[in-house]
């Protein structure tokens, strides 16, 4: 069953009242009616089985109640069930808007913590001014993206879209969480002065936070490849068909989590 991503909290009798799009979609896709119970992601990450109690098609609202007794209801929620494995971030330099799009839809889906896109030399200008407005607070578009990508996925991870940075100020956010629990890759469409993926993660296998940088359309600039490299990213080749920038990431992030995630059955031979 889906989840349905709440923003706000339990009233104090246990209810919550939707309302608008979400509610919309409840009525019109989901079909709900009063006694249906839907899984609701709380915004303290609880995932709260509750019960449709109330639905009003003509004032686009939906009122749902705490499944079981009020007063256990704490007890009987559900914690939220992150899957094991490493915190992810993507840093993702900027393509053109619909295709960021659908990397914020995707990287969602996967689990990704923050996305933080990158102002590279191949960026268009465009691409780079419609990704700073939504990213510097325009971003209600990329909101409902987030939230339909985790109700349907189910994720437990509240993806967010940090501002756009330059090169230099990803590398300083990097460096500031940096630890040595941490794992940064860049994808790399030159095999020079690159490893493989295995090769990489065998370094860290048990890295609490893992960091993916991917190019935009035009890829990464070699001076900028030489500056991540510097501040601590280590260069990934994938001897695979050339990807565009969207596959790239999706394909990098699902390669890069399950690796982490099934270190203990693989084992790289030097």
């Amino acid at each position: 069953m889906r989840q349905i991503v709440s923003e706000s909290p339990l009233a104090s009798d246990g209810t919550l009242v939707l309302a608008g799009k979400q509610a919309r979609h409840l009525c019109t896709v989901l079909r709900v009616k009063s006694g249906d119970m839907l899984y609701v992601r709380l915004p303290d990450d609880v995932l709260q089985p509750m019960t449709v109690s109330a639905v009003d098609e003509s004032a686009l609202q939906v009122v749902l109640s705490v499944a079981g007794e009020i007063s256990t209801r704490v007890n009987n929620a559900l914690p939220a069930q992150k899957a094991d494995g490493p915190r992810l971030w993507l840093f993702q330099f900027v393509p053109k808007p619909v295709k960021m799009e659908q990397i914020v839809r995707q990287a969602t889906e996967c689990g990704v913590e923050k996305i933080i896109p990158v102002a590279g030399s191949f960026c268009q200008k465009s691409a780079l001014e419609s990704v700073r407005k939504r990213s510097d607070g325009d971003n209600a578009r990329w909101n409902r993206i987030i939230t339909e990508a985790m109700e349907q996925s189910g994720s437990a991870v509240h993806t967010q879209v940090l501002p756009c940075v330059t090169v230099q100020e990803a590398c300083d956010l990097w460096n500031a969480q940096q630890k040595e629990s941490s794992l940064a890759l860049c994808m790399y469409e030159q095999s020079a002065g690159t490893v493989s993926l295995h090769q990489a993660v065998a370094s860290k296998p048990n890295a609490s936070l893992a960091a993916l940088a991917v190019g935009a359309e035009g890829g990464i600039a070699p001076s900028e490849f030489s500056l991540l490299c510097e501040c601590g990213f280590t260069g990934v080749h994938f001897a695979t068909n050339i990807l565009r920038c969207e596959t790239a990431a999706l394909y990098g992030m699902a390669a890069l989590q399950t690796a982490l995630r099934e270190n203990t059955v693989w084992q790289y031979n030097a």
